[in-house]
């Protein structure tokens, strides 16, 4: 189990628990894993994709926009996921028009920002969930990577010297707060959620500071902070997973039963079959 940090560009993050780094395949993007199980090829070594600078400022403006847009005349997620997959698509036939098909084991700068630096979060959150079942596994990893960018810029904004964690894990905190409703119905997110409060109060203890109430409302993310609480005195592996997270029950953190809710209202969640998708 890893304690994975998101990258931004060269910099280094404090762990934010469950970031993600996709592993290379081989496999060239007209193939489609429908199933989301792995490539053929074996998958041994990590990648983290990192779009350019111009491609990150797109992606950083259509996510404001769509936070801005969520409760007014928005897609549904099925078009979404729809439209992510012609654009993709649309982009792989722009690269093999020019002599330079997407391969994702030896994929280009040139190549990650031309196919992914259009998408905003929620058609990325499409993609790394597999939502219609359309995406190969190295679009859902490719997807998920540029995301945890995304978040890991957001922690890095909040405290660029890199003196103050706490307020990098409170960056990450809101900045979860402030996806799409499709995101937050997912187990990933409310595990990121649980693991960056977690790592707020866990930082802000630790220097002597009385940490502020960033409860979430959510009795799944209640739950998981719950767990991690009681678990405080161990390794950081033992109240975190590397990887994107679709069934708690794979958790080490689950394995000896379900806890019960944190003290709070609402009746105990449901574990079983747990799955990301919208």
């Amino acid at each position: 189990m890893n304690v994975m940090e998101p990258s931004v560009g060269g910099a280094r993050q404090p762990p934010t628990l469950i970031a993600t780094t996709p592993p290379a395949s081989k496999a060239t993007a007209g193939t489609k894993d429908t199933t989301g199980g792995s490539s053929t090829e074996a998958r041994n070594s990590a990648a983290v994709v990192t779009l350019s600078e111009t491609a990150q400022a797109s992606l950083t403006t259509q996510t404001a926009t769509q936070t801005a847009t969520q409760t007014a005349g928005k897609k549904d997620f099925a078009t979404v996921a729809k439209d992510a997959r012609a654009a993709i698509d649309a982009k792989y036939a722009e690269l093999a028009a020019n002599g330079k098909p997407m391969d994702y084991m030896h994929a280009t700068q040139e190549s990650w920002d031309t196919v992914y630096g259009g998408l905003d979060r929620r058609a990325l959150f499409a993609i790394a969930s597999n939502s219609d079942g359309s995406f190969s596994k190295d679009e859902q990893d490719t997807a998920q990577s540029i995301m945890s960018q995304q978040q890991g810029q957001a922690m890095m904004a909040a405290d660029p010297a890199g003196n103050d964690h706490a307020a990098r894990f409170r960056a990450g905190v809101a900045f979860l707060e402030g996806v799409s409703d499709e995101e937050k119905a997912s187990a990933n997110w409310a595990v990121q959620r649980a693991a960056n409060q977690f790592g707020y109060e866990q930082t802000m203890r630790s220097s002597g500071r009385e940490p502020d109430d960033l409860d979430s409302e959510n009795p799944l993310v209640a739950m998981i902070k719950g767990a991690m609480d009681r678990l405080k005195d161990k390794s950081p592996e033992a109240v975190a997973t590397g990887g994107y997270v679709k069934d708690l029950k794979d958790m080490p953190l689950f394995r000896d039963g379900v806890p019960a809710v944190a003290a709070g209202s609402g009746p105990s969640p449901q574990i079983r079959a747990l799955d990301i998708r919208a």
